[in-house]
């Protein structure tokens, strides 16, 4: 079909190529044929790459080995001249086998040129931010200061995630959030120091409200490794929501104590209250606190007893 004078492609108003197996071209249609100024008796045999021009070159390589190596299409962008055009390179396939591989390519309208050129002039101040909050989070010292930068961190990431699918959805290209990025270094601590220090900073308020602090950890506990800064403040909120009940509680039990063995192994702190009189009630923190925990790769669950009281559990990975 492909060698007919009249074939379905030639009817086509955008551009097609069609490759074989090794990579070179059989087959262009009229409209590559007057968009690329290329003769269509003399492409046959040429390597498909040598049809463009510049960049596009490597760009129309890259994205036909990965669809022959996929098996599937593969969306990217290349640009002719002043001309910006999305396309498509789909592997064709007969009797189980890849027999070559067909692009087909649509030009821009000025409104995708606009947007992606939108989205190169976010990349760097995007940038300049990220590295603005980094270096905010590690001259503060206080746990819920951190904590907001880190907020801050997460919701830039979030902008920066969809513009990158906005940039994918226009060139079939995945964008930079989409690749692995560095990991932060966190820090071992000890999870008993952590809880005596949390303490320490409500002792004062759980006094003025006639609340007994009490804080019970093991000696020589396994460390953690997640961000102790965001720990402490996730920690300290749930305390002070504790002293916000109507009445507070008598007595809350802060405690750490080590579960499970080998690979199996984690950290759990418990918050727990005594001397109420509705523990029989559904419990549920904050969604603000679940989210938190679910930034420190943690579970959080509560669990209620009419007599016995009301706790929270966190459970955290170990370090290593």
């Amino acid at each position: 079909m492909i060698g007919a004078e009249r074939t379905l492609l030639s009817f086509l108003d955008a551009p097609v190529v069609v490759g074989d197996p090794d990579g070179c071209a059989v087959y262009v249609n009229p409209a590559f044929e007057a968009r690329f100024t290329r003769a269509v008796e003399g492409v046959p045999g040429i390597p498909l790459a040598e049809l463009f021009e510049g960049g596009a070159r490597e760009a129309v390589l890259r994205a036909v080995v990965s669809a022959c190596r996929q098996g599937e299409s593969v969306r990217f962008r290349l640009r002719e001249g002043s001309v910006g055009f999305s396309a498509v390179a789909s592997p064709i396939e007969a009797q189980g086998e890849q027999v070559g591989v067909v692009i087909l390519l649509k030009e821009e309208v000025e409104g995708v040129e606009r947007i992606l050129t939108l989205h190169r002039q976010m990349e760097q101040p995007l940038d300049d931010l990220a590295h603005a909050l980094d270096g905010l989070h590690e001259q503060l010292r206080d746990a819920r200061p951190r904590a907001l930068a880190d907020d801050a961190l997460r919701a830039l990431g979030r902008v920066r995630k969809a513009a990158d699918e906005v940039h994918g959805v226009l060139t079939g290209a995945p964008g930079r959030s989409a690749e692995a990025a560095p990991a932060r270094v966190v820090r071992r601590f000890d999870a008993g120091a952590l809880l005596h220090r949390v303490a320490g900073r409500m002792a004062r308020a759980f006094e003025a409200g006639q609340t007994r602090l009490e804080v019970v950890a093991k000696p020589a506990l396994p460390p953690l490794a997640c961000d102790e800064h965001r720990l402490e403040a996730l920690l300290q909120r749930l305390l002070e929501a504790r002293l916000a009940q109507q009445p507070p509680p008598a007595h809350v039990l802060l405690g750490a104590r080590l579960i499970g063995t080998g690979s199996a192994s984690a950290l759990v702190i418990s918050l727990c209250e005594m001397g109420r009189a509705d523990f029989g009630a559904r419990f549920a923190d904050a969604p603000v606190a679940r989210e938190e925990a679910a930034a420190l790769a943690a579970e959080l669950r509560g669990v209620a007893h009419p007599r016995l009281g009301r706790a929270t559990l966190l459970r955290l990975r170990l370090a290593g």
